[in-house]
C-alpha cells in the first residue's frame, strides 16, 4: 500500500557538488565546442558510479567521471550538428515561437508550416542511439512523431512511446484510484529537441502526438517522467497538460568502461554506488473523461524500490499456442512481411542469389525481430529472439546452419515454445511457419539449437537491426 507524499526533487551534496565544479564543467564544454547544458547532463549521468563520500573532494570527483562525460557529450553534438543541417533549423534562427498551428511568419515576408508527421524507424532509431542523451533506443518503440520543416528529412521535436510494461507505472495510477488495463496505457520514452529551436515546440509536439495516438488506439492515459538528478523540471511536459502523480526510484547502471547503460541492456553492467533522488512520473489523460479525472489529482504516490525493480510482464494473458487463432495470427503476420521483404532486408549472404516472390531465404532474422515486437507490445509476452541451428530428421529436407527464430519460456524449459515465420527457408520443407513445444517439434524430427539468445531489448545493438529497420520502414507507421 502506498502512502501519498511530497518526495525530494534535488540532492543538496549533488547540487553543492554541481556548482563546485561549475566552472570546470563550462570550460570543458567550452573546449569541446558544446553547450554547457548538453556537458552537465552527462556529468551528472555518471555521477552516481561514485559514492556519497566522493562529493566530499569535488576536483578529484569531477576526474573520476570527466572523460566519460567529454567522450558522450561530443558524440551528441556531432550527431546533433548533421541532424540540424538535415533538419533545415536554420530557417528557425531568431523565431522565438511558433503558432498553435504551426505556422511561421518572418519580416521579411518568407512564412511556411511545420509539417506533424510520424518519424521513420530508421530516423527514430538514429534520434535515440546518437542524438537523445540516453545514447540507447526502445527496442518496443511503438509509435514516434515529430515536428518537420518542408523538405527537411530530419524532424525538428521528436517523441517516442511505447505500451506500458512495468508494474509499478500501474501502481502508480491505482494509487490514484485511477484504473486503466496495460493496452489502455502508453508510455512517451524518448523526447527530443535540437538545440535553438521555439520554446514552445516541445510542448506542441506532445499535443499532436496525443492526438494522432487518440485517433489510432483507444489509450487512455499517458505517462512520462521527469529527472530532477540530471536538473530537469517537467516544464515541456507541465505546457502539455501533464500532471505529477508519483515518486519513483532511478536505476544507473554502467559497463566495464565506465560509460552509463540503461538497465534493459542485458549484458554485464555494474550498478550505481550513490543514491539517488527518485523520478518524478507524470500522467496525461487522452479521451475527455480521463482528462477530467487528472485534473482533480493531487500529492506523489511512493513507488518503493522493490517495486520499481520488477521486470517481469504486466499480468501476461494466457495464450492457447495450439488453437486455430494462434495458427491465423501467425499466417496473416507471414503474409504481411512477405510483401514487404527485399534484398536489402536479407541476410548479406543472399544478396546475389536470384529472388522469387515472397522468397523467405535470408529474412528469417528481420521477421523474428519483426514478430518479437509484436509479442511484446500486442500480446504483452516476452520472447527471446535465437539464433543457431535448423536441422530435420525427414530425407530430402536440407538443415539450416544459420537460422533465427523467436522462443517463448526459459531457455533450460523443453515445454518452451518455438515460433519460425520462415521454416520454408530450409530446403524441401514446406512448412512455411513452423510452431510448438520445443520437445514435440523434437518428436517430429524437427531440431532447433540456439548459439544465442537475446531479449528484444538486447537487439537494436544487434547486426540484425539495421535491416530490421528496412523493414519497418517499408511496412509504415503504425495506425
Amino acid at each position: 500500500m502506498y502512502i501519498t507524499m511530497n518526495a525530494p526533487l534535488a540532492d543538496r551534496d549533488i547540487e553543492n557538488f554541481i556548482a563546485a565544479i561549475q566552472p570546470h564543467i563550462e570550460e570543458d564544454a567550452d573546449t569541446i565546442g558544446v553547450p554547457v547544458r548538453t556537458f552537465e547532463i552527462q556529468v551528472r549521468l555518471h555521477l552516481p558510479r561514485l559514492d556519497r563520500a566522493a562529493l566530499g573532494s569535488p576536483e578529484k570527483a569531477y576526474e573520476a567521471i570527466r572523460v566519460h562525460a567529454i567522450v558522450r557529450a561530443a558524440e551528441e553534438h556531432q550527431s546533433a550538428r548533421e541532424a540540424a543541417y538535415q533538419a533545415h533549423a536554420s530557417v528557425l534562427l531568431n523565431v522565438e515561437k511558433v503558432r498553435k498551428d504551426l505556422s511561421l511568419s518572418f519580416s521579411d515576408d518568407y512564412g511556411t508550416t511545420l509539417r506533424f508527421d510520424d518519424v521513420k524507424p530508421a530516423v527514430g532509431h538514429r534520434i535515440q542511439s546518437r542524438l537523445h542523451y540516453l545514447r540507447s533506443e526502445r527496442a518496443d518503440t511503438l509509435y514516434q512523431f515529430g515536428l518537420h520543416l518542408p523538405g527537411a528529412t530530419m524532424p525538428l521535436t521528436y517523441v517516442a512511446f511505447s505500451r506500458c510494461d512495468r508494474q509499478y507505472v500501474m501502481d502508480a495510477l491505482t494509487g490514484h484510484g485511477l484504473a486503466a488495463a496495460p493496452h489502455e496505457i502508453l508510455v512517451l520514452t524518448r523526447m527530443h529537441g535540437l538545440a535553438g529551436i521555439p520554446a514552445n515546440l516541445m510542448s506542441l509536439t506532445i499535443g499532436r502526438a496525443v492526438r494522432a495516438i487518440k485517433d489510432r488506439s483507444d489509450t487512455r492515459f499517458v505517462i512520462t517522467a521527469f529527472n530532477p538528478m540530471l536538473g530537469f523540471d517537467g516544464r515541456s511536459f507541465r505546457a502539455a497538460g501533464f500532471r505529477a502523480i508519483a515518486s519513483s526510484p532511478v536505476t544507473y547502471a554502467y559497463d566495464q568502461r565506465g560509460f552509463f547503460q540503461t538497465r534493459r541492456i542485458s549484458r554485464k553492467l555494474f550498478p550505481q554506488r550513490l543514491d539517488t533522488p527518485n523520478n518524478v512520473l507524470m500522467v496525461l489523460g487522452v479521451p475527455t473523461a480521463a482528462k477530467d479525472e487528472v485534473a482533480t489529482l493531487d500529492g506523489l504516490v511512493e513507488i518503493p524500490p522493490e517495486v520499481h525493480s520488477r521486470v517481469d510482464p504486466i499480468n501476461p494473458p494466457a495464450i492457447d499456442f495450439s488453437s486455430a487463432g494462434w495458427s491465423q495470427w501467425l499466417c496473416e503476420h507471414r503474409a504481411l512481411l512477405e510483401n514487404h521483404w527485399s534484398g536489402a532486408t536479407a541476410h548479406p549472404k543472399y544478396f546475389e542469389i536470384p529472388r522469387g516472390e515472397a522468397d523467405p531465404r535470408g529474412q528469417c532474422g528481420v521477421a523474428s525481430v519483426w514478430l518479437a515486437r509484436r509479442l511484446r507490445t500486442d500480446l504483452r509476452v516476452e520472447p527471446t529472439y535465437c539464433f543457431g541451428r535448423l536441422s530435420f530428421d525427414a530425407a530430402g529436407v536440407g538443415d539450416v546452419d544459420h537460422h533465427c527464430w523467436v522462443e517463448i519460456g526459459e531457455g533450460n524449459d523443453p515445454r518452451r515454445t518455438v515460433i519460425d515465420l520462415t521454416g520454408d527457408q530450409a530446403e524441401g520443407n514446406a512448412e512455411r511457419i513452423i510452431t510448438g513445444p520445443h520437445d514435440e517439434l523434437r518428436a517430429r524430427g524437427i531440431h532447433y539449437e540456439p548459439i544465442s539468445r537475446l531479449p528484444l531489448d538486447a537487439l537494436p545493438t544487434d547486426r540484425v537491426w539495421p535491416r530490421f529497420l528496412d523493414l519497418d520502414d517499408r511496412l509504415g507507421p503504425r495506425r
